[in-house]
């Protein structure tokens, strides 16, 4: 089963859908080094969606994401109360005009 979400006018797929053109991988990066535990999907979806529209895509697909812990130096030495890190990725595909309405249209229903 494919997941969907809308963020930002972009459609995140949780797996693989049929696409017009793919335009690149996007990965999140992480901004400066301490409070990431403050975070929270939206700014990794944000930053996804951004990146997306900056190359043209309506929707990114295979999109991953979740948290991981660092490094025990890291933890201890860098950011004594961060030791949790976002990540997230996937590939920034143009859908058709009627596929992207068509998602939309079903995501709302289904709300």
């Amino acid at each position: 089963m494919v997941y969907y979400s809308i963020f930002e006018d972009v459609i995140f797929v949780e797996g693989e859908i049929p696409f017009e053109r793919s335009l690149g991988t996007v990965e999140y990066k992480k901004k400066g080094i301490i409070n990431e535990q403050f975070k929270n999907l939206d700014n990794v979806k944000y930053q996804l969606a951004v990146k997306a529209k900056e190359v043209g895509a309506n929707a990114v697909i295979k999109f991953k994401y979740g948290q991981k812990n660092t490094s025990w130096f890291r933890a201890m030495i860098l950011s004594i109360d961060d030791n949790v890190n976002w990540f997230g990725s996937g590939e920034a595909v143009l859908l058709s005009q009627e596929q992207y309405q068509e998602i939309l249209e079903k995501n709302i229903k289904n709300q």
